[in-house]
């Protein structure tokens, strides 16, 4: 339930930085949540910065797909090469996922690297 409510927390604090950041402000949002983490895992903090971010990213991906009618993506698609819409929504969702996970992992390791009983059992 606690992993829930900081992925719903990443997804809320990325949409409030998206309005006012560029791109990478999903690595910012990460960073939040991964400093707010309790210490259970590098693993479970990069998760739930990849499962925030893909959702913030491939989410707002597919609202503007149905907003235009997938006239976008299609044409995007077109110019990589004839991928397909799914492709890009996917990929995007991916790399949100991916930049939110880095950010939410490199506050945990962060974090940890200033903690004194710091063991190898707090990095998996």
């Amino acid at each position: 339930m606690r992993n829930l409510l900081l992925v719903l927390l990443m997804i809320v604090i990325g949409v409030v930085l998206h309005q006012f950041l560029p791109w990478w402000s999903i690595w910012c949002a990460g960073l939040l949540v991964g400093l707010i983490s309790p210490k259970e895992g590098a693993i479970r903090a990069f998760a739930i910065g990849i499962l925030g971010g893909a959702l913030l990213w491939g989410g707002y991906a597919l609202w503007l797909n149905l907003q235009n009618e997938g006239v976008m993506a299609n044409r995007m698609g077109e110019l990589f090469g004839g991928l397909s819409p799914v492709t890009l929504l996917l990929l995007t969702a991916l790399f949100g996922g991916l930049f939110g996970g880095l950010g939410s992992l490199c506050a945990y390791l962060g974090k940890m690297l200033f903690h004194r009983n710091l063991t190898a059992d707090s990095l998996k």
